[in-house]
């Protein structure tokens, strides 16, 4: 909002001679020339940049209501009853909002039990994300596990469920080489979670894990493995090396799946 005094009569005439002088010399800096200046609040100092006319004394409204404040005083008890008043009958701004009723359940995780309100259209089943993991993570293959190309690949097998189309390729390639497979052979137990390898080589002993990429909680998951169980040998089949693998064989293996390639499951399975 502008200032008052712009629409004065003595400021548009001291705006007409400035501009009338500055026209017959030929300058017209005035028109984008700044000024610093040195925040007028007590304990404040800050400094701001502001154009000559403005009579601004201030770097902002709160150090300008702390001096006004300050130079006007408590105010008096009539003063505080007017704005009581004034107040009084205030409609809510909540008012005619709609209220989503809540209802009460149960955590599903066995150790906990506890009762918490969800709203009526989700479907969690867990109180906070540490029971979801407790349950979750003691699974094979986790429920938050991406599932957009999971299913059956008849030129494969028929029997063999892939979560991804990768664990797939990976399985086209160990079959163009002949090196017989185990997909997710056995679960191990980590003291809290199950893990459970994607394929299993039995003639090198070799369990592989295909992974885009390492989360804190597959990384956490892939330390415990290694440390419980020293004597195993496991690969971690990644992103950089998976399309190393893609680069050199998927122009001769035949029903290579691409990232656009598009896939429709045998059967629907539901966990």
């Amino acid at each position: 909002m502008a200032l008052s005094f712009y629409s004065s009569v003595r400021y548009k005439e001291k705006q007409r001679q400035n501009s009338r002088a500055a026209w017959e010399r030929g300058r017209f800096a005035f028109l984008s020339k700044r000024e610093m200046r040195i925040c007028q609040c007590a304990g404040c100092s800050a400094r701001f940049e502001v154009i000559p006319s403005n009579p601004k004394k201030y770097c902002s409204s709160r150090c300008a209501a702390q001096v006004s404040n300050r130079a006007r005083g408590a105010h008096s008890l009539e003063t505080k009853l007017k704005i009581a008043q004034s107040l009084t009958g205030t409609a809510s701004p909540f008012r005619g909002a709609i209220k989503v009723p809540r209802i009460a359940v149960q955590c599903q995780n066995s150790a906990c039990k506890r009762d918490f309100l969800r709203e009526r259209w989700k479907q969690t089943r867990f109180c906070s994300v540490a029971c979801a993991m407790h349950i979750t993570g003691s699974q094979p293959t986790s429920p938050r596990a991406a599932r957009a190309k999971a299913g059956i690949r008849p030129d494969i097998n028929d029997s063999n469920y892939f979560y991804s189309r990768w664990e797939a390729n990976l399985a086209r390639i160990l079959n163009h080489f002949e090196v017989k497979w185990i997909h997710q052979p056995r679960s191990f137990d980590l003291r809290g979670q199950k893990y459970t390898p994607d394929f299993y080589l039995p003639e090198y002993d070799l369990y592989i894990e295909v992974k885009n990429f390492l989360s804190p909680y597959s990384k956490n998951r892939d330390e415990k493995f290694r440390k419980l169980y020293p004597n195993l040998w496991l690969r971690l089949l990644l992103r950089d090396e998976y399309y190393l693998l893609e680069k050199k064989y998927s122009t001769f293996i035949p029903h290579w799946e691409y990232k656009s390639s598009k896939f429709v499951p045998v059967e629907k399975q539901i966990y």
